[in-house]
């Protein structure tokens, strides 16, 4: 099948959010990219989990084993006790002073492993991407790099969603982008900033930025609403009789939409 929209998640973790957005736009390729090689076996058991559950396979995602950056090469990706915030780059110096108790907790390296990067302009010219419909960066410290790297096919994207420092004093890794920086991006590249949130487990530290092309209004070509704390559930095995209910009729659902 040939996907005219698409969908990029840049730091897939866990594939939840990634495997959300692909089930609930069939119609719409999702890539996901981790450069964790042990999340990956997570991730696709995330998969066959939902699979089951819905009766369905879910063919229009796709998980990649490599890291995204600015840049295409051979890095060093740090991998963390919390290996949510796994990273390109190394943990700030700062942290006991502005992020109390993360370092022992989260924030300290177990492992450094050699990845390799590229770039998202050279994978949709390798592909033939001509354009995302929405893209999903959760890459710990690198977010920018990887919106700097599509060059001049940032016109490509219509919408997504980025994190970002408040400030360089109280960022979480070295180098790491800030709100500043950030904006003056947008703003040089045609894009809206539609809403910031603040990360709750940040430690008033970070924020989620919501952007959008200017010249694109009302955007409905996706579906982005999803219950992420029922993929949770899903992924550790805890499951509400709710879900196995709603589940049970989609699985009917998608069987008799086979026959």
């Amino acid at each position: 099948m040939i996907y005219k929209k698409n969908i990029f998640d840049v730091g897939a973790y866990n594939g939840v959010d990634g495997l959300a957005l692909a089930e609930k736009n069939p119609d719409t390729l999702v890539n996901a990219f981790e450069a964790n090689k042990d999340l990956i076996k997570v991730i696709l058991k995330l998969k066959k989990k939902i699979e089951y559950r819905i009766g369905r396979k879910i063919k229009n995602y796709r998980i990649h084993n490599v890291a995204v950056s600015n840049k295409s090469q051979l890095s060093y990706f740090y991998i963390a006790k919390n290996p949510t915030v796994s990273s390109l780059h190394k943990f700030s110096k700062n942290l006991d002073k502005f992020w109390p108790g993360y370092k022992e907790a989260h924030c300290h390296t177990v492992k450094k492993i050699k990845v390799k990067t590229v770039t998202l302009k050279q994978f949709c010219k390798r592909n033939k991407i001509q354009n995302i419909n929405y893209l999903h960066i959760d890459a710990q410290g690198n977010d920018l790099n990887i919106l700097k790297g599509l060059g001049n096919l940032i016109k490509i994207v219509k919408r997504g969603v980025i994190e970002s420092s408040i400030s360089k004093k109280n960022s979480l890794y070295q180098n790491n982008h800030t709100l500043n920086e950030t904006k003056k991006f947008f703003k040089k590249n045609d894009f809206l900033i539609k809403k910031t949130e603040p990360i709750e487990s940040s430690a008033g530290n970070e924020i989620n930025i919501y952007y959008q092309k200017k010249s694109l209004n009302n955007l409905r070509d996706i579906k982005l609403n999803y219950n992420h704390r029922y993929y949770n559930r899903l992924l550790d095995n805890r499951t509400q009789l709710k879900d196995d209910i709603k589940d049970s009729l989609l699985k009917i659902l998608n069987f008799f939409k086979k026959v």
